[in-house]
């Protein structure tokens, strides 16, 4: 865990958003930091708790000290006002009992329970709901109530990668913060830092390729997930003249090459489509900006180039889904280019 401000790597603009708020008395009881995984999202909302809890500094400066008791606590896992919920080891989504307890206990456990507490050493009370957007229906609706009548003393923090998909109630009772990726010489110096590389070329080339996530770039330190996703790159960047029986067959051949079992396949084809998906959202947000620079768009334009890669990349979401459901990968990988083919045809067909 990061254990000081100046280990955190960009996100400046909130921290200062955050100690303007504190200076002016409006921050709020509750708040959604939305953005990309692997950007350092669970990180800050762990040390502005832990800004709340340090003794030797007010909140509203946002620095720790790391010394005190308070921190030492915080760091140990100890501090009795701070509390943390995510999915439970092999478990897809948070639970109801992890909210609100189990059976008999339910309402008188969980975090819901913890929150509506007095503090017990400190002012308020933290919670940080990690991966937010897993919730199942009643552990939303379990903290939507907490929401609706916040405990004066609480904080609470939802970290989600997909805010859009939270219940709309319990994002209207929220403060949206929006991340932004990271700079490459940023996850450079991260990577070396954190001694994750051999080298400055290899965080070089990670960093470059990544896109502003760490969670991406500790995928891509390994080799061959790095030539699965510079073959994803170079198929896109060729879409106006995809063969899709050609395109499948090379990209399963390199999925096959990388992977020792049907597992590690199944595994890498999600790490494939998530490459697709990052690459097709490259191309639409260099659209909206007026970047006509690729072959594609500049036959298409800027308006219909758009209406092209929505429906494409909504395609390729559904192919993840596929895979999750335990559709053959190959099937799965051949379906998605046929249709992407498809589409395209379409669109040039008209053009």
């Amino acid at each position: 865990m990061i254990t000081e401000w100046g280990q955190l790597k960009g996100h400046g603009e909130q921290r200062q958003l955050f100690r303007q708020s504190m200076e002016s008395g409006r921050l709020s009881h509750a708040y959604i930091f939305a953005g990309p995984s692997g950007i350092g999202k669970r990180q800050f909302a762990r040390l502005l708790a832990m800004s709340a809890f340090c003794r030797e500094h007010p909140f509203e400066k946002l620095v720790v000290c790391g010394n005190c008791r308070a921190c030492k606590s915080f760091l140990a896992g100890t501090w009795p006002d701070y509390h943390e919920v995510g999915r439970l080891a092999g478990k897809r989504e948070i639970l109801i009992g992890q909210m609100a307890g189990e059976g008999d206990k339910r309402g008188r456990e969980g975090l819901c329970y913890e929150l509506s507490m007095t503090p017990q050493a400190s002012d308020r009370r933290v919670a940080i709901i990690d991966d937010a957007q897993t919730m199942t229906t009643e552990a939303a609706n379990a903290l939507l109530k907490t929401l609706e009548e916040p405990p004066a003393q609480a904080l609470m923090i939802l970290v989600a990668d997909s805010p859009d998909t939270l219940l709309p109630t319990i994002r209207s009772r929220c403060q949206q913060i929006r991340f932004f990726r990271l700079g490459a010489p940023d996850v450079k110096e991260i990577l070396l830092r954190e001694e994750l590389v051999e080298s400055t070329d290899v965080a070089e080339a990670v960093a470059g390729l990544c896109e502003g996530s760490l969670e991406t770039a500790s995928q891509l330190l390994d080799a061959d997930l790095r030539k699965l996703r510079e073959t994803v790159v170079r198929e896109v960047e060729q879409l106006d003249a995809i063969n899709p029986l050609t395109t499948a067959k090379t990209v399963m051949e390199t999925i096959e090459q990388v992977s020792s079992n049907a597992g590690e396949q199944r595994q890498n084809a999600q790490w494939l489509l998530k490459f697709i998906a990052d690459a097709l959202r490259a191309r639409l947000k260099a659209l909206v900006s007026g970047d006509l620079g690729d072959r594609m768009t500049q036959r298409l334009g800027p308006r219909r180039g758009i209406d092209l890669l929505d429906p494409m990349l909504a395609r390729t979401v559904a192919a993840s889904r596929q895979i999750d459901g335990m559709v053959p990968v190959n099937l799965a990988i051949t379906a998605l280019f046929d249709d992407l083919a498809q589409m395209l045809r379409t669109a040039f067909r008209g053009n």
